[in-house]
Protein backbone atom coordinates (compact mmCIF):
# COMPACT_ATOMS: atom_id res chain seq x y z
CA UNK A 1 0.00 0.00 0.00
CA UNK A 2 2.72 2.58 1.07
CA UNK A 3 5.27 1.12 -1.51
CA UNK A 4 5.57 5.57 -2.30
CA UNK A 5 3.74 8.18 -0.65
CA UNK A 6 3.87 10.35 -3.26
CA UNK A 7 2.05 7.74 -5.73
CA UNK A 8 -1.45 7.11 -6.72
CA UNK A 9 -1.70 3.79 -5.27
CA UNK A 10 -4.73 4.16 -3.28
CA UNK A 11 -4.64 7.82 -2.32
CA UNK A 12 -7.96 7.86 -0.44
CA UNK A 13 -7.21 4.76 1.83
CA UNK A 14 -3.24 6.36 2.13
CA UNK A 15 -4.44 9.85 2.92
CA UNK A 16 -7.25 8.06 5.91
CA UNK A 17 -3.89 6.32 7.27
CA UNK A 18 -1.90 8.58 7.25
CA UNK A 19 -4.39 11.20 9.34
CA UNK A 20 -5.08 8.56 11.59
CA UNK A 21 -1.60 8.24 12.46
CA UNK A 22 -1.34 11.62 13.11
CA UNK A 23 -4.29 11.81 15.30
CA UNK A 24 -1.80 9.41 17.95
CA UNK A 25 -0.82 10.88 20.84
CA UNK A 26 2.21 8.56 21.06
CA UNK A 27 4.81 7.67 18.39
CA UNK A 28 3.64 5.75 15.14
CA UNK A 29 5.14 4.94 12.08
CA UNK A 30 5.03 3.01 9.00
CA UNK A 31 7.98 0.97 7.75
CA UNK A 32 8.34 -0.73 4.32
CA UNK A 33 9.04 -4.40 3.96
CA UNK A 34 12.97 -4.43 4.00
CA UNK A 35 11.99 -1.93 7.74
CA UNK A 36 13.36 1.25 6.76
CA UNK A 37 10.95 3.28 7.92
CA UNK A 38 8.87 5.30 5.58
CA UNK A 39 6.67 8.02 6.99
CA UNK A 40 6.39 8.87 11.39
CA UNK A 41 3.99 11.13 12.83
CA UNK A 42 4.45 13.81 14.73
CA UNK A 43 4.50 11.93 18.00
CA UNK A 44 7.47 10.27 16.95
CA UNK A 45 9.19 13.72 16.03
CA UNK A 46 8.15 15.21 19.64
CA UNK A 47 9.31 11.88 21.19
CA UNK A 48 12.54 12.65 19.47
CA UNK A 49 13.33 15.78 20.72
CA UNK A 50 11.88 15.49 24.09
CA UNK A 51 14.45 12.46 24.71
CA UNK A 52 17.72 14.17 23.11
CA UNK A 53 17.41 12.83 20.00
CA UNK A 54 16.16 15.71 17.54
CA UNK A 55 18.35 14.38 14.94
CA UNK A 56 16.07 11.18 14.64
CA UNK A 57 12.97 14.09 13.21
CA UNK A 58 14.39 13.61 9.97
CA UNK A 59 17.12 10.59 10.70
CA UNK A 60 14.67 8.14 9.88
CA UNK A 61 15.24 8.52 6.35
CA UNK A 62 18.30 7.38 6.20
CA UNK A 63 16.83 4.34 4.42
CA UNK A 64 18.33 1.43 7.42
CA UNK A 65 16.10 -0.49 9.12
CA UNK A 66 14.64 0.76 11.89
CA UNK A 67 16.36 -2.58 13.96
CA UNK A 68 19.81 -1.17 13.15
CA UNK A 69 18.84 1.53 16.30
CA UNK A 70 18.58 -0.72 18.64
CA UNK A 71 21.46 -2.57 20.72
CA UNK A 72 22.23 -6.11 20.53
CA UNK A 73 20.60 -8.24 21.31
CA UNK A 74 17.43 -6.29 20.37
CA UNK A 75 18.23 -5.56 17.09
CA UNK A 76 17.20 -8.85 15.90
CA UNK A 77 14.98 -9.80 18.48
CA UNK A 78 12.96 -7.57 16.98
CA UNK A 79 13.66 -8.27 13.59
CA UNK A 80 12.40 -11.98 13.88
CA UNK A 81 9.27 -10.57 15.51
CA UNK A 82 8.29 -7.59 12.63
CA UNK A 83 9.51 -10.10 9.52
CA UNK A 84 7.55 -12.61 11.74
CA UNK A 85 4.22 -10.06 11.43
CA UNK A 86 4.60 -9.21 7.58
CA UNK A 87 5.13 -13.43 6.73
CA UNK A 88 1.92 -14.19 9.10
CA UNK A 89 0.04 -11.19 8.54
CA UNK A 90 -0.90 -11.59 12.15
CA UNK A 91 -0.63 -8.28 14.72
CA UNK A 92 2.06 -8.51 17.26
CA UNK A 93 1.76 -6.65 20.82
CA UNK A 94 4.87 -5.86 22.98
CA UNK A 95 4.73 -4.28 26.42
CA UNK A 96 7.91 -2.57 27.65
CA UNK A 97 9.42 0.45 30.30
CA UNK A 98 10.35 3.89 29.26
CA UNK A 99 11.01 5.41 32.79
CA UNK A 100 12.61 8.19 33.91
CA UNK A 101 14.37 9.10 36.38
CA UNK A 102 10.86 10.10 38.55
CA UNK A 103 8.17 8.91 36.25
CA UNK A 104 7.57 5.21 35.74
CA UNK A 105 6.07 4.85 32.51
CA UNK A 106 4.68 1.38 30.64
CA UNK A 107 4.30 1.14 26.99
CA UNK A 108 2.98 -0.74 24.61
CA UNK A 109 3.85 -1.39 21.19
CA UNK A 110 1.51 -2.66 18.95
CA UNK A 111 2.53 -3.99 14.11
CA UNK A 112 0.19 -5.24 12.43
CA UNK A 113 1.11 -5.45 8.44
CA UNK A 114 -0.91 -2.95 6.33
CA UNK A 115 -3.58 -4.25 4.40
CA UNK A 116 -1.67 -5.25 1.58
CA UNK A 117 0.83 -6.89 3.45
CA UNK A 118 3.54 -4.60 1.92
CA UNK A 119 4.93 -2.57 5.43
CA UNK A 120 3.96 -2.68 8.68
CA UNK A 121 1.81 0.15 10.69
CA UNK A 122 3.48 0.29 14.46
CA UNK A 123 2.02 2.48 17.17
CA UNK A 124 3.45 2.86 20.57
CA UNK A 125 0.96 4.01 22.62
CA UNK A 126 1.33 5.20 26.96
CA UNK A 127 -0.33 2.36 29.02
CA UNK A 128 0.59 3.59 32.40
CA UNK A 129 2.43 6.91 33.87
CA UNK A 130 3.06 7.09 37.58
CA UNK A 131 5.59 9.03 40.01
CA UNK A 132 7.77 7.08 41.87
CA UNK A 133 7.37 7.37 45.79
CA UNK A 134 11.37 8.40 46.98
CA UNK A 135 13.99 8.45 43.64
CA UNK A 136 17.11 8.88 45.22
CA UNK A 137 19.53 11.49 44.57
CA UNK A 138 21.77 10.69 41.67
CA UNK A 139 25.45 11.38 42.21
CA UNK A 140 28.46 10.78 40.11
CA UNK A 141 30.03 8.40 42.24
CA UNK A 142 26.85 5.95 41.82
CA UNK A 143 26.45 6.35 37.82
CA UNK A 144 30.55 5.44 36.99
CA UNK A 145 29.59 2.33 38.68
CA UNK A 146 26.98 1.74 36.01
CA UNK A 147 28.49 3.22 33.21
CA UNK A 148 30.06 0.83 30.22
CA UNK A 149 33.63 1.12 28.53
CA UNK A 150 32.17 2.73 25.65
CA UNK A 151 30.81 5.64 28.33
CA UNK A 152 27.38 4.40 28.24
CA UNK A 153 24.31 3.05 31.24
CA UNK A 154 22.65 0.18 29.63
CA UNK A 155 19.44 -0.23 30.89
CA UNK A 156 16.52 -3.23 30.03
CA UNK A 157 14.09 -2.21 27.75
CA UNK A 158 11.86 -4.74 29.22
CA UNK A 159 12.09 -3.93 33.11
CA UNK A 160 13.54 -0.84 33.19
CA UNK A 161 16.65 -2.13 35.69
CA UNK A 162 20.19 -1.32 34.63
CA UNK A 163 23.42 -2.96 34.17
CA UNK A 164 26.40 -2.82 36.56
CA UNK A 165 29.05 -4.13 33.69
CA UNK A 166 32.04 -5.10 36.12
CA UNK A 167 29.83 -7.63 37.42
CA UNK A 168 27.02 -8.19 34.89
CA UNK A 169 24.70 -8.03 36.84
CA UNK A 170 21.24 -5.81 36.55
CA UNK A 171 19.99 -3.36 39.72
CA UNK A 172 16.92 -1.22 40.17
CA UNK A 173 18.13 2.21 39.78
CA UNK A 174 15.90 4.77 38.52
CA UNK A 175 18.22 8.27 39.90
CA UNK A 176 20.77 6.71 36.23
CA UNK A 177 18.24 7.34 33.52
CA UNK A 178 16.83 10.81 34.69
CA UNK A 179 16.04 13.64 32.11
CA UNK A 180 19.11 15.24 31.16
CA UNK A 181 21.18 11.98 30.92
CA UNK A 182 22.61 11.71 27.36
CA UNK A 183 24.44 8.23 27.39
CA UNK A 184 21.89 6.42 28.36
CA UNK A 185 21.14 3.33 25.95
CA UNK A 186 19.17 0.12 26.00
CA UNK A 187 19.83 -3.89 26.41
CA UNK A 188 18.13 -6.60 27.75
CA UNK A 189 18.80 -8.64 31.16
CA UNK A 190 19.05 -12.26 30.62
CA UNK A 191 15.80 -13.11 32.63
CA UNK A 192 13.39 -10.37 30.19
CA UNK A 193 15.41 -12.14 27.44
CA UNK A 194 14.15 -15.52 28.79
CA UNK A 195 11.09 -14.69 29.75
CA UNK A 196 9.88 -12.52 26.31
CA UNK A 197 11.87 -14.19 23.79
CA UNK A 198 13.21 -18.15 24.49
Amino acid sequence: MFRNLTSSYMPARRETLLAALEAELGSAYLLRTDLSVQYVNEGFKRFARENGAPGLERGWESNLPITAYFQPPLGDLFKAKLFRVLDRGVAWNHSYECSSRGIYRKFNMHVQATAEGDGLIVVHSLSVEAAFADVPAETEALASLYTDARGLIVQCCSCGRVLQPTCETWHWAPGLVGAGRRNVSHGICSTCDVQYYG
